[in-house]
């Protein structure tokens, strides 16, 4: 710690937790920024690209089937790589993504090939940054993290949707591809600055501990039916949840709203859904749901707004964008709390398995949506979402009964032989990790 004028300057590292969180939440927007962009911009991108609704869908499905076909892998790779080559990856894949689409899309088949790329850079993303919240995070502030950290997904919505107004409809939708390229190239020194290269854990008091239990063996028998069930409730989840951060504003000018204002419900939805995440992680560390049942409430709620929207009614239409915004995707930063709480230390592991549910889910579910809407209407596009939210809910309610069959591992202090990854840090640093 240096000093100027006799005064102590403050530690970058004397809120560790803190700063996990906030860099996990800008990896994760950087991450996702891309596909939602582009189905908050799809009238413009249609118009300049000359794609349809089904093209549109068929882009998404791109995006989050790639991030499910390498999720499963990318937990292994974040468990070598560790937080920050792990995140930096992550980012230098999205900034990619987003300049390609900004600067190098003269054709819609371009948009599938950004959109792999971003698909690439999400699979990567979350591994790392919720094995650095589980690191650094004090255990009785971890859930609430975790929902600042899966409000980054609404909060990429929510800038999709404000910058419709703000810039598609003046400056251009290239423009908002490049100030998030910018964002994400502005992010990489960030991270290597900031983000610490050696594993460390804190305990439930903020003190640094070893970890017990071998992040590389095997995953217990129970913890891998969880898991299974989890990322099958998640698959169901974010079908219908992906479908509505990628079509909101393609159905509300249908329902007689102006570009503008469709742009805005799809900003105000998704704020809903960044106040939800953390809201909902403050009351789990306070021991106030934070289980998968909550996941199944949340998503049977998030169903009636989902009919809501399905009514084509303007004043239903909007306040059944705060439900499923808030409730129906507001689960995600839940899940990712349950699954790091009940399957430490193989969170990273642990995480691309549940990831993979959601990444199958989020690829199948706008691609079926855009066809069904493209064939059939919106109204029954929206129905068959609410029947896959309902089917959600009720695999959510078998993975709490299995989560209920685990134990909360914990964490002990671990003998000093360990290899060098796994060492604690002394000094100042351990210091900070007290004032979590």
């Amino acid at each position: 710690m240096g000093k100027e004028h006799g005064l102590p300057m403050p530690s970058p590292r004397r809120h560790p937790g803190r700063l996990a969180t906030v860099m996990a939440a800008s990896t994760t927007i950087v991450a996702v920024l891309p596909v939602f962009l582009v189905g908050g911009l799809a009238v413009q991108l249609e118009d300049d690209l000359g794609m349809s609704t089904a093209i549109l869908g068929a882009g998404v499905a791109v995006f989050w089937a790639v991030s499910a076909l390498l999720s499963p892998a990318a937990g292994r790779v974040a468990q070598r790589l560790g937080a920050r080559k792990g995140m930096l990856v992550a980012v230098v894949g999205g900034l990619a993504a987003l300049s390609g689409i900004a600067f190098a899309t003269p054709h819609w088949a371009w948009l599938f090939v950004w959109l792999a790329v971003g698909g690439v850079a999400n699979a990567l993303g979350h591994p790392p940054s919720n094995g650095l919240i589980v690191d650094q995070v004090a255990v009785r502030n971890r859930a609430f993290a975790f929902g600042l950290k899966q409000a980054a997904v609404p909060a990429a919505t929510m800038i999709a949707g404000l910058s419709v107004p703000v810039l598609a409809l003046t400056v251009g939708w290239k423009w908002t591809f490049t100030i998030g390229a910018a964002f994400a190239l502005l992010l990489v020194p960030v991270l290597i600055g900031l983000v610490p290269g050696k594993r460390q854990a804190v305990s439930a008091a903020g003190n640094p501990r070893r970890l017990t239990g071998s992040a590389s063996g095997p995953l217990p028998r129970k913890l891998k039916s969880f898991l299974i069930v989890t990322a099958i409730a998640a698959a169901m989840g974010s079908a219908q949840a992906n479908a509505l951060g990628a079509f909101t504003v393609i159905s509300a000018t249908q329902a007689g709203f102006d570009v503008a204002t469709a742009g805005l419900l799809l900003g105000v939805g998704s704020a809903t859904g960044c106040l939800t995440r953390p809201l909902f992680g403050m009351a789990a560390d306070r021991g106030i749901g934070g289980s998968m049942g909550t996941v199944a409430i949340m998503l049977s709620i998030g169903c009636a707004g989902l009919l809501a929207i399905a009514s084509g009614n303007q004043i239903a239409f909007a306040a059944g964008c705060i439900l499923a915004f808030g409730f129906g995707w507001g689960w995600n930063g839940l899940v990712h709390y349950v699954v790091s709480h009940r399957s430490h230390p193989f969170t990273a592991r642990a995480t691309g398995i549940a990831q993979s549910g959601t990444y199958i889910g989020g690829s199948l579910g706008p691609l079926a949506f855009g066809i069904v809407f493209a064939g059939f209407g919106p109204t029954i596009a929206w129905t068959s979402a609410a029947v896959l939210a309902a089917m959600g809910a009720g695999a959510a309610l078998v993975a709490h009964r299995l989560e209920r069959e685990l134990s909360a591992p914990t964490e002990t202090p671990r003998p000093a032989a360990d290899t060098p990854n796994h060492e604690l840090v002394h000094g100042p640093e351990r210091d900070a990790c007290q004032s979590n």
